[in-house]
């Protein structure tokens, strides 16, 4: 499965619980018209681009919520798109 960084954001009490991510804030990277968000998610690293409003610090926990219509998925085997 694959998910691009402009496709997760901060959940908020409307999403599906099914659409969302608990993670933990490792590397902020401040870019201007965003903030690139390294998280870890489980076993599992992941980046997320979020405004550049929010605010966050390293080891800050941060429910992202994933837009599912974005959501790539890839044979495991051939590593082709399904």
């Amino acid at each position: 499965m694959g998910i691009r960084p402009e496709d997760l954001r901060i959940a908020n009490s409307t999403d599906a619980e099914e659409l969302i991510i608990d993670t933990g804030v490792e590397v902020i990277e401040q870019l201007g018209s965003e903030i690139l968000l390294d998280v870890k998610a489980g076993p599992n690293n992941m980046v997320a681009s979020v405004e550049p409003t929010v605010r966050v610090k390293p080891l800050d926990r941060m429910r992202l919520a994933v837009n599912p219509a974005r959501i790539h998925f890839f044979d495991a085997q051939t590593e082709n798109v399904i």
